[in-house]
């Protein structure tokens, strides 16, 4: 439709017409009184008539939050400044509150992302498919979220600013100036917490928070703990995880049925040497942001190379490992956005790959197709950096984001502590150096609180060696996770050892981590139309060094570690329900390590590089899931359902198919129908 414009419905057509006949009343009324409005006073009543048109638009302008453009800050660290801290609550708890109706509530900002697979900002009815707008596993994945953080943050600050209106006038001054530099916070669970404290924050984890209100102090409901629907489920969520419990649930158990959030904390305390590794690991990788920001293998094929991981899959083990086995709600890629912790969770995702775009500038958003059914597009069609991020309006006109609009944080109102002022390279370096390097221990046999090795410096010498997983993404009725360990056996207890034993030991210091494939609420078992292959990683080489710096392993050269890990790396899958799954029996994976050389970096400003990357195929060859294995990506990966039958994508948003440009012209006339002017 990109060779022709048309009105995008009806209700634009309607507020033309409003307008046309208002401005008629209004010149009709001017003449009747002999009005003489003076050329300020015209230009004054053309302000007011587009301020008039913009207030009845059906799109939503999504800015981000306006004024001073502000940084968005650790949690942990928002917290120290206690009278932003109360309003980031309060405005949490007013924006809970909202009519489910109102298109700024949480609930439908929330159901953008998955269910309940309705319409959104005037995005037409019905949709393409039945389907959450959220694109996993596609090449779109990081840059869609950009916007879709704006909006949430943006009817947030909304909720902030009538917050504020209900302070006496003499204490709103107050909590103005806090409010013009707050932005909302993100959770960064790969960093080392404060001493004493757990990587999860009890900010997230306590039932109710003290907050300060136009009465006094109180006590509420924390709104980072959960989020409830009311009394009970709306029914257009199709149902709901644990007999559709009214409030988001992590790790639930039962009798009563509860969030176990000191499980959370375990588990996440358990996994962030995984996830720092794997953070320091994209970094030093040198891959393009467009190949590292997606988990889907079809649209990755480099990824043979140096960038076996992706942001999209750390993601995913984060969202595993709070939902949980047992069915929370951000265990379900269609629920996950009600949970809280969604939110603190992906803008930290949005953090990281902000800092990799300064560490990769000339790199962006990677070609490829869209390679299941969603909300707004079908499968097989191609897109890039210029396809409208549907359904994101930029403007009250209807006009999508595209990537290329949101490449610039600051668009929407925002940047991150690494992200301020100038941002280099090397500061960004120096920033991931310092956060999720190995290098800050000086005891080679230094533990972290969870027991398992810290890690040292990469020295001359050493090699990165990962554990890399091969998965289909949506088989199971929810998600599905591998967990690695190394050792002899005796605290492991998973199945590729010489035993079979149910207990999930994931304090062992032997523990690794979980690399974790997020799935729906429905699978397709592995026969769907449209499977969506991944690949990531898990770095095995902290493990390593530890294993080095007891005595149990010679070196971290391939031969001493394939040896090494052909008897000692064990590894289990976990699905829906905890239950224990034969990884020879899931549909799509495969397992093999691969290994490369490390040159250390040579400063503190500066990453270590990699170099080629080699399989140590003995390592997994008798292990399940562990055959030697090449993916050949599907139809739908590499041929658009076009004529042409080759690839084609749009250089300009109106190119997509079924995205059409409009041009709405309102002409004012005088009584007798004479032309007056027009906009």
């Amino acid at each position: 439709m990109a060779g022709y414009s048309k009105p995008r419905g009806v209700l634009t057509t309607l507020f033309a017409v409003f307008l046309f006949f208002h401005a008629a009343v209004a010149v009709q009324h001017a003449a009747h009184h002999h009005v003489h409005r003076s050329p300020q006073a015209m230009e004054a009543h053309l302000d007011e008539t587009k301020k008039l048109l913009a207030e009845r638009a059906n799109n939503i302008a999504i800015t981000g939050v306006t004024g001073t453009i502000s940084p968005r800050l650790e949690i942990r660290d928002l917290k120290k400044n206690a009278d932003q801290w109360n309003l980031y609550l309060l405005g949490l708890e007013r924006f809970y509150a909202k009519d489910k109706g109102d298109r700024l509530s949480y609930y439908q900002i929330a159901g953008v992302h998955g269910r309940p697979y309705v319409t959104w900002n005037n995005f037409p009815t019905p949709l393409v498919n039945t389907a959450g707008f959220c694109p996993h596993g596609q090449t779109l994945f990081g840059s869609w979220h950009r916007p879709y953080l704006a909006i949430f943050e943006q009817a947030w600050y909304q909720c902030v600013q009538e917050v504020i209106a209900t302070f006496p006038s003499g204490e709103q001054t107050r909590w103005k100036n806090a409010a013009s530099t707050l932005r909302m916070p993100y959770w960064d669970w790969a960093k080392a917490p404060p001493s004493g404290e757990m990587s999860t924050p009890t900010l997230m984890r306590d039932k109710t928070v003290t907050v300060t209100k136009p009465s006094g102090t109180v006590s509420i409901a924390n709104p980072l703990y959960s989020y409830s629907w009311g009394s009970s489920l709306p029914g257009d969520l199709g149902g709901g995880p644990w007999d559709n419990f009214p409030s988001t649930l992590r790790r639930p158990v039962s009798n009563p049925t509860r969030s176990n959030n000191n499980e959370v904390a375990s588990r996440m305390a358990s996994l962030r040497l995984s996830l720092r590794d794997r953070v320091y690991g994209l970094f030093m990788s040198g891959g393009s942001w467009g190949d590292l920001s997606t988990s889907s293998i079809g649209v990755r094929t480099s990824q043979n190379g140096n960038n076996p991981d992706s942001f999209e899959s750390v993601h995913d083990a984060v969202h595993v490992t709070v939902g949980g086995e047992t069915g929370g709600h951000m265990y379900y890629l269609d629920y996950s956005s009600f949970d809280p912790a969604f939110w603190l969770h992906h803008f930290n995702i949005d953090r990281l790959l902000a800092m990799y775009q300064v560490v990769s500038p000339n790199t962006y958003v990677s070609n490829g197709n869209i390679n299941r059914p969603m909300a707004q597009w079908n499968a097989g069609e191609a897109k890039n950096s210029n396809t409208p991020l549907k359904p994101f309006t930029k403007n009250t006109n209807g006009d999508y984001f595209t990537s290329n609009d949101v490449k610039n944080t600051r668009v929407l109102g925002y940047y991150y502590p690494e992200t301020a002022g100038s941002p280099t390279e090397s500061s960004v370096k120096s920033a991931v150096n310092n956060l999720y390097g190995p290098g800050a221990p000086t005891n080679n046999k230094k533990r972290a609180a969870s027991g398992q090795y810290e890690g040292r410096p990469f020295r001359d010498g050493d090699y990165n060696t990962v554990l890399s997983i091969i998965a289909s993404k949506f088989i199971m009725d929810g998600s599905y996770s591998v967990h690695c360990w190394l050792g002899n056996g005796n605290s492991t207890s998973n199945s590729t050892a010489p035993y079979t034993n149910s207990t999930l030991n994931t304090e062992s210091p032997d523990y690794v981590g979980a690399y974790s494939v997020m799935g729906g609420s429905k699978g397709d078992g592995g026969n769907g139309s449209y499977p969506v292959m991944t690949e990531g990683c898990l770095p095995l080489t902290t493990a390593l060094q530890g294993k080095q710096a007891y005595g149990e392993l010679k070196s971290l050269g391939p031969d001493d570690v394939e040896a090494y890990l052909k008897k000692n790396l064990h590894y289990k899958v976990i699905g829906p329900g905890g239950a224990e799954i034969p990884a020879e029996n899931v549909p799509g994976l495969h397992v093999y390590v691969k290994t490369c050389p490390i040159t250390p970096a040579k400063g503190p400003s500066e990453l270590p590089s990699l170099g080629d990357y080699i399989v140590l195929p003995k390592v997994t060859y008798d292990k399940p899931a562990g055959k030697p294995y090449t993916y050949t990506p599907s139809p739908a990966e590499t041929s658009p359902p076009y004529p042409t039958g080759t690839m084609v994508f749009p250089t300009h948003p109106a190119d997509e198919p079924g995205y059409c440009v409009s041009h709405q012209k309102v002409e004012y006339v005088d009584p007798a129908g004479n032309y007056l002017y027009s906009e």
